[in-house]
């Protein structure tokens, strides 16, 4: 099940004016359960290299590490 990971979030009003925003680099956190995540991808087609798309992903969850830590949260 991926969640809230992909696609858009937005609203359309009445008189069309509308506001989107792509799902990535999103963090979720659940007050109640004191639970975290987030999720990295990357887009693998014919002509990617699997190390590559990896390294990315790798670099993706870097930096939202790197967020959560100036934020005191610890991933031991």
């Amino acid at each position: 099940k991926r969640g809230l990971y992909s696609g858009a979030i937005g609203y359309i009003k009445p008189d069309g004016d509308f506001d989107f925003n792509v799902v990535i680099r999103s963090i979720l956190y659940n007050s109640e359960n004191k639970y975290l995540s987030f999720s990295v991808g990357s887009a693998i087609t014919a002509a990617a290299e699997p190390e590559k798309e990896y390294e990315e992903c790798l670099l993706k969850a870097n930096a939202m590490i790197e967020v959560l830590s100036h934020q005191g949260i610890s991933f031991d």
